[in-house]
């Protein structure tokens, strides 16, 4: 039980990770034993292309109890829901789907998304309107939305996206809306972003607006795109949009530095970079970049 070799379907033994958390490697050691003693009992059955081994450090989530006492659990079922807390906010998720996993680094990275998005523009105004495309379970739309009028989430994963809108239930936030399609339709949506606001006054007001009529000088659009980066047609669609500041989280900074390329020429001026290691002694790191259009 372990990793595949570099450049080889060979796998690496490996007893303990030294960059995981101490309750992963306590659940990985009797994983091995249990395996180890199916083998000598003739019981363990050898998977034909490998199997790939869950262990997911999070929390207990209880669907019929949300303020359960937060139990640290490590899940090896890709399909049993588990929660995690991101600062304030509390985040259920499958098991199995894709969610930040270093919870030390993840509210740092969180914070400099957030504080990115939400200075002031240009004009000196605030910003009001916060679009994330690639949102997954909603993590950086729901942690920015107190500063936003309204937050609108987009992504192709419909278990992601019915996740994202029960996250903004579990805490509470009625200002972010989340769509299933691929991020290409959020510009050309005929379906408008109904939600609830709040005034400087504490009344609420439902809002209905559509995308491509959100205030483009105070819009920021938030893009976390899988390792290939943004396609052609979303790029495309992004600069007819013309939003006042782009917030772009990668995890291959060469695709990333590929779409700066495009960006700049499309209009924008990079202000600021900062990368994040969230996988120690890696190659892999994140990346953060954050355009704003220049006023020309």
């Amino acid at each position: 039980i372990g990793f595949k070799k570099k450049s080889s379907r060979q796998i690496l033994d490996v007893s303990q990770c030294h960059i995981a958390t101490d309750r992963i490697n306590s659940k990985l050691a009797e994983y091995r034993e249990d395996k180890f003693k199916e083998a000598l009992e003739g019981r363990l059955r050898r998977p034909k292309k490998g199997a790939t081994l869950l262990l997911r450090d999070s929390l207990r989530y209880n669907e019929n109890d949300d303020n359960s006492e937060d139990e640290p659990i490590v899940e090896t079922d890709p399909n049993i829901y588990v929660k995690t807390k991101v600062k304030d906010l509390t985040f259920r998720f499958l098991a199995g789907n894709f969610f930040q996993n270093n919870p030390y680094m993840l509210p740092v990275m969180v914070d400099h998304v957030v504080q990115g998005a939400i200075q002031l523009n240009s004009a000196g105004n605030r910003m009001t309107h916060l679009i994330d495309c690639y949102c997954g379970s909603g993590l950086f739309c729901l942690s920015a939305s107190k500063d936003f009028d309204v937050c609108v989430g987009i992504e192709v994963n419909e278990k992601a996206v019915e996740e994202a809108q029960v996250n903004a239930d579990i805490n509470n936030i009625s200002n972010c809306k989340f769509v299933a399609a691929s991020a290409e339709a959020i510009f050309m949506s005929k379906d408008p972003v109904e939600v609830v606001t709040t005034d400087a006054s504490g009344n609420e007001y439902l809002t209905s607006t559509l995308v491509k009529n959100f205030p483009k000088d105070t819009s920021v659009v938030v893009i976390d795109p899988p390792r290939k980066g943004c396609s052609v047609e979303f790029l495309e669609q992004l600069f007819s949009f013309g939003p006042a500041r782009i917030v772009y989280m990668s995890c291959d900074p060469a695709t990333q530095a590929r779409d700066t390329e495009s960006i700049v020429d499309a209009g924008y001026s990079l202000t600021s970079i900062q990368p994040f290691d969230l996988f120690p002694q890696t190659r892999h790191i994140e990346s953060l970049i954050i355009f704003e259009k220049d006023s020309n």
